[in-house]
């Protein structure tokens, strides 16, 4: 169940990573920030047993379009292989983006001198550009095993499974992920695994 938890959260990155043309989140447009704050606010209240079965639901989704377009096991092997691997890099890359926040709203608070803030900034900028790398370096890498073909072929498979399930419209997606909430903003440690359109079969529901 570990492995396919990790599966289903760096394959959901990675799609996001593919499906999003923009990291930005117009706070005016309500239609599109409110849904994605509140499926923050419903995963931090759900229950460990809640989340597991959500996380499943996502990995059956994910397996259908996979079985759709043919994966042979060979490279069905090697996908899970390479979303470990990109798990992990994205589980220490999101620790080290959580630390460098902190430090500048720490520095913030303390009323640090403007170069220390500027070196602060840099930290965090740096660690946001080491997560869209390891985005798009999975999304090459996957579109490498499947083939252009299929890989398109599985992103439309996907979509097609999102559209099934019901979410309405195109301005609600949530953005791709890659750009933390500025200091102040809240923390973002308990956050929900990133819920791409491609694969996102129900919304957690909001108290």
């Amino acid at each position: 169940m570990k492995t396919k938890l990790m599966i289903i959260a760096s394959l959901a990155l990675a799609f996001s990573s593919v499906a999003q043309p923009t990291n930005d989140v117009p706070h005016s447009d309500k239609k599109t920030f409110r849904p994605e704050k509140q499926r923050r606010e419903g995963w931090r209240e759900s229950s460990p047993e809640r989340k597991a079965e959500m996380q499943e639901r996502r990995l059956q989704l994910m397996e259908r379009s996979l079985d759709k377009i043919g994966v042979s096991e060979e490279q069905r092997n090697q996908i899970r292989q390479l979303q470990m691997a990109h798990g992990e890099a994205m589980k220490a890359n999101s620790k080290q983006i959580s630390e460098a926040r902190k430090q500048l709203s720490k520095l913030q608070d303390d009323g640090a001198s403007e170069a220390e803030i500027d070196a602060a900034i840099d930290a965090v900028t740096a660690a946001q550009a080491d997560q869209l790398k390891i985005l798009v370096r999975n999304r090459m890498e996957m579109e490498k095993l499947l083939g252009k073909e299929k890989y398109a072929l599985f992103m439309d498979r996907a979509r097609n499974q999102f559209r099934k399930h019901g979410r309405r419209g195109g301005s609600g997606m949530p953005p791709r992920p890659g750009l933390p909430p500025v200091p102040g903003d809240g923390d973002r440690e308990e956050d929900p695994p990133p819920t791409p359109p491609d694969l996102e079969e129900e919304r957690p529901p909001t108290p």
